[in-house]
């Protein structure tokens, strides 16, 4: 049912926030509680490019690597000043940033629409073929190109299969980058900082 492929759907995104946060605190031993606001940079960079607000109407698939940049960028911009930190000071900073990107969110109303949520965003395709009964005309639909019947659960088990193979890759991806020297650098860096700067190991760098 279309509510429990829903849930699959969250479930899978949040693995995938978590695998993250693994890399963060788990591998790189940094105390990073504004996590989320990355996700949310990502997430909203997504909608406003996708929203008709702005009337630039770029595909689904386009957009979602512009989120990854976006909020690689506000990674960078937050990382570069405060990774000197470390323990509770590192804590804090992202803790207000976090918070800062919150509020921010809700009351700029004008761009983010608050906490009403941005509308109008159109459904994802299937590589340019619309999930649509009744599609406009000379535009070729999912169900069509691939002569099934319509069905409005397709368009929602094709979302189910596009964050199942994203989660499957980030999986791989940790797994693959604990074990090149920059993950063992992060494993190293948590046990003693000071250890590895003897080894010529640029801290700042390798946590950015």
């Amino acid at each position: 049912g279309r509510t429990w492929v829903r849930i699959l759907d969250f479930a899978l995104i949040y693995a995938m926030l978590a695998l993250g946060l693994n890399i963060v605190v788990g591998f790189a031993g940094l105390l990073d509680l504004g996590y989320i606001a990355f996700y949310a940079v990502g997430a909203y960079t997504w909608a406003l490019l996708a929203s008709p607000q702005f009337g630039l109407h770029l595909p689904f698939w386009a957009i979602i690597p512009i989120g990854f940049v976006v909020a690689g960028i506000f990674g960078v911009l937050l990382g570069a000043p405060t990774l000197r930190l470390r323990g509770d000071y590192l804590a804090i900073v992202t803790l207000a940033f976090g918070e800062m990107i919150r509020i921010l969110l809700l009351n700029w109303y004008e761009l983010t629409k608050g906490p009403d949520g941005l509308t109008g965003i159109p459904r994802p395709s299937f590589f340019g073929l619309p999930f649509k009964r009744y599609p406009d005309e000379g535009v070729e639909t999912f169900h069509t190109f691939f002569g099934l019947e319509y069905d409005p659960m397709q368009r929602i088990i094709f979302l189910y299969y596009l964050i199942l193979v994203l989660a499957l890759i980030t999986n791989a991806f940790t797994i693959k980058i604990r074990r090149l020297p920059v993950g063992r650098a992060w494993e190293a860096l948590r046990e003693d900082e000071i250890a590895c700067k003897s080894l010529g190991v640029n801290p700042r760098n390798t946590k950015l």
